[in-house]
């Protein structure tokens, strides 16, 4: 076999070695977090300090800034971060970043071969829990032997005469190393991964050290280049959180690219200088750009976390939907007596009504897409808010036998609503594919009339509390009433007009009706009981 085919082989293999390693460290990181890795991200964010921590601990787990970010998107957009705990976030993510490649540029090849071997018997025999972090382990020992590999075969192609070529080709063309790192960055979702596979061909000599700079800043633009494009569907305050992480990285371009060539013109020590003190090694000297990169911004953006974020709400203002899914009457400290604070989760309830309402009035349109999706997920956001503000009720010392009833019905309630929101989700998907299938079909027009009748009755119920609307409400809701009667000749209707395979959905459609307007029964049965 040839030199050149030789040292190719081995960089390829290196190559997939390195992003198979990758993949399968962040898979059993994820695992060994468990399924509480949101929660437990939400409620570590308190202070900006675990805030910085929490980021760099997301970045070893996803191994890329732009996954990292839209983890915090939906967390935020399911209400349980703010924009305020997110901004931390990001820049440890950032931080983290920088520390993660410079940890993967040291050369522990012994120490490596060590951690797999050991790692690789616990894995064989060991219980579950030394399983997942013997894992993990593998997958950082992989991660050194993937780029020992590719350093190993690079080297070996230094006297061949195209690779000479090849690297006078690159020398004294920095704008075309930053769109390199740029493009490859978006290419493969990850500029840490990026950013240690170019250090690898660094060392065999393929960059320069000026050619290497400004890869590294175009690898982290170019992953918010990424983010950008991921975030163009997404609005109001999820948007925020993806701009913030954009506007992180190109703050810090749009600093040192020009100081980059004010240090060659001027011959200034600045970053190359720095670098160039700390370590003599090239490989190391670009983890540690990467690392200035990412760090220059931090203390000035933890310095104005209040004003970026009001930047942001006038770039993206909160949307309607999201106005809504926050707590109006709620906050984190509820008053002491349990009466009044049960009273103030009632209307809350009242407002999840309201968002049951509005997700049924999305179902009129021939496709409900994005806008029903999100009304449902602010309804979710709202109603984690109520259940934990019934819990800290139950936990209330000073709690009578009458108010116990009372949280009972509101609890009962509660459960009823979030029934009804998984019956309405469920129906859109049954009457988005009728329409599909059978367009001429009356059913679903039908159908979504008459349950927005019932449940209008129901808010009218919940905020009045009226003896004439509980009475009609009890009517139309009960099993020969006028509601269960609409829907079955609805289906008798269409159930002609549909095709033998499609009448399943039709089917379906009509349980899911029958099954909320039993549920807005129950409910208005509940609320007869709190009525003094």
């Amino acid at each position: 076999m040839s030199g050149t085919l030789q040292g190719l082989v081995h960089v390829f293999g290196g190559l997939g070695l390195f992003f198979f390693a990758l993949h399968f460290l962040s898979r059993n990181l994820k695992m060994l977090a468990g399924q509480k890795l949101r929660q437990r991200i939400a409620t570590l964010t308190s202070t900006s300090l675990s805030g910085l921590l929490v980021g760099a601990i997301m970045i070893t787990v996803t191994q890329s800034a732009a996954a990292a970010t839209f983890l915090l998107v939906g967390l935020v957009r399911a209400g349980m971060l703010t924009l305020r705990q997110a901004q931390p976030v990001i820049i440890g993510v950032a931080v983290g970043a920088g520390l993660t490649v410079l940890f993967l540029t040291v050369d522990i090849q012994l120490a490596v071969m060590l951690l797999i071997g050991i790692s690789g018997v616990f894995y064989a025999y060991g219980r579950t829990p030394a399983m997942r972090i013997a894992s993990v382990v593998i997958g950082v020992g992989l991660l050194f032997l993937g780029l020992q590999i590719m350093r190993q075969g690079a080297a070996s192609l230094e006297d061949q005469e195209w690779f000479q070529s090849a690297v006078a080709a690159t020398r004294g063309q920095p704008l075309l190393a930053f769109l390199t790192g740029a493009v490859l960055t978006i290419l493969v979702q990850s500029s840490v991964a990026v950013t240690v596979v170019m250090i690898a061909f660094q060392k065999a000599g393929l960059f320069g050290q000026i050619e290497a700079v400004m890869f590294v800043y175009g690898a982290n633009v170019g992953s918010s280049v990424l983010t950008y494009v991921l975030a163009s569907g997404l609005t109001g305050v999820a948007r925020q959180v993806a701009l913030y992480l954009v506007g992180f990285n190109f703050v810090a371009a749009f600093l040192l690219v020009p100081l980059l060539y004010f240090e060659l013109w001027a011959e200034v020590p600045l970053v190359l200088a720095l670098v160039q003190a700390l370590s003599a090694d090239e490989g190391t000297q670009a983890a540690l750009v990467y690392l200035v990169f990412n760090m220059l911004p931090a203390p000035f953006l933890l310095l104005v976390l209040g004003p970026t974020a009001r930047l942001l709400a006038r770039l993206s203002p909160e949307t309607e939907v999201e106005q809504r899914a926050k707590p109006k009457y709620i906050d984190e400290k509820l008053p002491n007596e349990p009466g009044i604070a049960l009273s103030l989760v009632e209307l809350e309830q009242t407002r999840l009504i309201r968002l049951l309402m509005s997700a049924l009035d999305r179902l009129r349109d021939t496709a409900p897409g994005k806008a029903f999706d999100e009304t449902l997920e602010a309804f979710d956001s709202l109603a984690s808010a109520i259940s934990e503000a019934t819990g800290q009720i139950t936990a209330m010392p000073s709690i009578s036998g009458e108010t116990y009833e009372t949280l009972d019905t509101i609890m009962r309630i509660q459960q009823n609503l979030v029934t009804a929101r998984q019956a309405i989700d469920g129906l859109g998907g049954e009457l988005s594919h009728l329409r599909r299938v059978a367009p001429e079909l009356d059913f679903p027009a039908s159908v979504v009339e008459g349950l927005d009748t019932i449940f209008h009755l129901l808010s009218d119920v919940a905020n009045e509390r009226g003896a004439e609307d509980l009475t009609i409400l009890k009517q139309v809701t009960s099993d020969e009433g006028n509601g269960t009667k609409s829907v079955r000749n609805a289906y008798l209707a269409g159930d002609s007009a549909v095709d033998p395979t499609n009448r399943v959905h039709l089917l379906a459609a009509t349980n899911y009706c029958e099954r909320l307007i039993w549920l807005c029964g129950q409910t208005g049965r509940a609320y007869e009981k709190l009525i003094p």
